[in-house]
Order: structure tokens, then sequence, then C-alpha cells
């Protein structure tokens, strides 16, 4: 046993590590939009930022969507898995998460932490890192799926290099690739699986992403395959909705663009996210993707910078949407157990 004063001083170099990645990253992320702000101009941004109006509410209901569309297919596992959790319950812990992801510099991972952390209340932590876990394969294979069919159709449709379409067609064999391989776990039918023994603080990446497989595992075997594809095609008109999202904003800031160019411009935002998916709230990231979908298009990159940061104030708006809910209606499922 090591004695109380060595522990505190451990304890605290730890939360500075973990603490310091996540501030060092945003702060990278903020740098990287800073200079693409100043790259294209400020002025530039700001005149078409002047064009937003009323119109607004669209992209918001959108994104809202697109919120609901997930929780629900959330809901899939957590059936499986016999949660006496509830579809409000699940939104409100999503966009909760959402929220927490923001505030705490953790981004798309601390996000699915805070799902099982504003669950925990009634339910087993590691039944409901199961469903996260599943839910993130699907949400992941979905994305992966809709890249790669974007690219091919961008590609077609815009007369862009076939190169786009080589990238697109590698996707497309990575997304089937994981599915086939879901696939086969789901196929095992063996309903009464048991959870895995883990380790309760994993020290090392190796051993946190072997329980992650392993809670994917027994997911998949008690959820079965059908509900599973279920899911993905509830993300993946997830990421459709979050689509005409992003085509709602291009008429409000003077883009001239029909429904393909606003499918490529959520492409460029959802690669953007996929090399920065360790920044937090992809900061920077996000908004690079859509300028170079601009300027691929030759079209000025401040207006995809511009579509960028309209799209991050309404991811804001739910952010404090999912904040309200938390902070002002705890979600607490003791009292659903114990009916």
């Amino acid at each position: 046993m090591f004695p109380m004063t060595h522990i505190v001083p451990l304890y605290s170099s730890l939360m500075r590590a973990t603490l310091l990645k996540p501030l060092l990253l945003f702060v990278g992320g903020a740098a990287v939009l800073a200079y693409l702000v100043g790259r294209t101009g400020a002025t530039t941004i700001g005149e078409y930022l002047n064009n937003l109006g009323v119109a607004l509410v669209v992209p918001i209901f959108l994104v809202g969507v697109q919120h609901c569309l997930r929780a629900f297919a959330w809901r899939f596992p957590v059936r499986a898995m016999d949660l006496p959790v509830k579809y409000l319950d699940l939104w409100r812990a999503r966009l909760g998460a959402e929220a927490l992801g923001y505030l705490s510099l953790t981004g798309a991972i601390g996000s699915q932490t805070s799902k099982v952390l504003l669950l925990r209340k009634g339910i087993s932590a590691r039944a409901g890192a199961a469903t996260v876990a599943v839910d993130a394969a699907a949400s992941g294979i979905a994305g992966v799926l809709f890249v790669g069919a974007a690219l091919l159709a961008c590609q077609s449709a815009l007369g862009l290099p076939s190169l786009f379409a080589a990238i697109g067609g590698v996707f497309l064999g990575i997304g089937a690739g994981a599915w086939l391989l879901a696939g086969i776990w789901a196929s095992q039918r063996r309903h009464h699986v048991e959870l895995p023994d883990m380790a309760e603080e994993p020290t090392l990446k190796l051993e946190a992403a072997r329980d992650s497989m392993r809670l994917i595992r027994v997911g998949l075997v008690r959820l079965h395959g059908f509900p599973f594809a279920m899911m993905i095609i509830i993300h993946f008109a997830g990421h459709l909705a979050l689509t005409a999202a992003t085509w709602s904003i291009l008429p409000m800031l003077g883009i001239n663009g029909d429904t393909i160019v606003g499918l490529w411009f959520e492409t460029g935002a959802k690669l953007g996210n996929t090399l920065g998916v360790l920044v937090p709230a992809r900061l920077g990231v996000f908004e690079a993707g859509l300028a170079a979908s601009a300027n691929i298009l030759d079209l000025n990159p401040a207006a995809g910078i511009a579509v960028g940061l309209v799209r991050r104030l309404v991811d804001f708006l739910w952010v404090a949407v999912g904040l309200s809910l938390t902070t002002l209606w705890p979600i607490n499922l003791s009292r659903h157990v114990l009916r």
C-alpha cells in the first residue's frame, strides 16, 4: 500500500495530465480557426453572416431531428439489455452528454462517457456502457458509409477528380467490412451472454480498447443483426438530416447551390471531424473541412467558414438545451426500477 502522501501527488499529476491534453488540443483548434478567419478575411465572413434571419429555425429544427433519430437508435441496444430506460430519458441523456462533452473539452469521447454517467442511477454501469458502445459502433459505421456514398455521388454530379471516387470506395469498403464483422458477432445467438469482467481503472489504452470491444460484442450478441442494421439506417438518416441542415444554410448566406452542393459541404465537414476526432468540439477542423470544400468548388473559402460558424451556432443552441435539461430536470432512473 502507498502512503497517502504519495497518493495525493500521484492523483494530482494524473489529473493535470488528463486535463492538459484536451486543453492543448482546444487551444490548437482555436489557433487553426483564428488562422482560417485571418486568412480568408473576417470582413468577408461577416458579409455572409449578415444575411442570417428568421430562416435559421430551419437548420435548428433539422439538427434537432438528428438528435431525435440518434436517441431512437440508442433505444435498440437499451431494450436488448433489458434496461428500464424510456426514450425521453435517452434523448435527455444524449443532449446532456453533448453539453458535457463541450464544457469538459473532451469532445466526442467525453460525451460517450457522459451518457453512461447521466444514466447511472438505476442501471448497471457496465450494461449502460455496453449500450453506448454498440450505439457508437453503429454511428461510426453509418458515418463511414455516408462519407463513402457522398464522395461517389459528388464526384459524379460535380465533375470532381476520380481520386474522390476512389477515396469514397475505400470508405464504403471499410464500412461494409465493419458491418460484416458486427454481423458475425450478432449472429451468435446466445441471448443471456454475461457481461465480461473488466479493469476498474484501465491503465493502458490497450486495456481500454479490449474492454470496449468486449462490451460491443456482448451488446451485439444480445441485439442480433436486424436491429443493429436498423440502428445503422437510423444513424444514416441522422446524417441526411445534418446534410439538409447544411443545405438550408447556403441560401441564407447568399450561396447558390443545389442539394448536391449541400451534400458536398457536409462531406467536407465530416472529413474534417474525422481528422480532428480528438479536438474538443472539433474546433477549427470542422471549419477547415468546410473551407476546403468551398475551395474545391472554386468558391470563396470564407463561405465555407461562414457555413461552419452557423452550424456551430446551431450546435451551441442545442448544447444549451442539453445543459438546461441536465441541470433543471435531472435523470433519475431509480423511479422506473422501483415500479
